[in-house]
């Protein structure tokens, strides 16, 4: 099991509207392209779509109340990983942010694509930390 971790980035949002915004995933609706609106199933706690002739989907694995949730791949996905997102208080207005992903990799899938991954993960938490993330 391979283990990627993005930086650790403070929010401007307190954790339990961290923890609100990314555990249910209706909230990410709204924030989808306007070409990708009709093409993907959201639920609260599936989103789920075609791209290019490919079904994807990605499903709520685990939610630890204000803390942690845990996303992995619905069936077909041909690569076993976890996104995990880790919360936490650092004072009435902001939370910590860490966001990793652990996946099942052969030598050469991390060479390939580990440092694509670690590079997402990076830009991902530092767009978050720019803005507020409110549900």
């Amino acid at each position: 099991m391979e283990t990627f971790k993005s930086k650790e980035v403070e929010i401007k949002s307190p954790a339990f509207a961290v923890f609100s915004a990314f555990s249910d995933l209706t909230n990410l609706r709204d924030k989808l392209p306007d070409e990708f609106r009709d093409k993907v199933v959201v639920t609260a706690d599936t989103v789920e779509g075609d791209y290019n002739g490919m079904h994807f989907g990605m499903k709520v694995a685990e939610r630890i109340p204000m803390s942690k949730i845990i996303m992995r791949p619905m069936e077909g996905f041909p690569l076993d990983f976890s996104l995990i997102f880790d919360i936490a208080d650092v004072s009435a207005s902001s939370s910590k942010l860490k966001v990793s992903i652990e996946a099942e990799m052969n030598f050469i899938m991390k060479a390939m694509l580990g440092g694509k991954i670690q590079s997402m993960l990076d830009q991902i938490t530092e767009k978050l930390a720019e803005q507020n993330v409110n549900r």
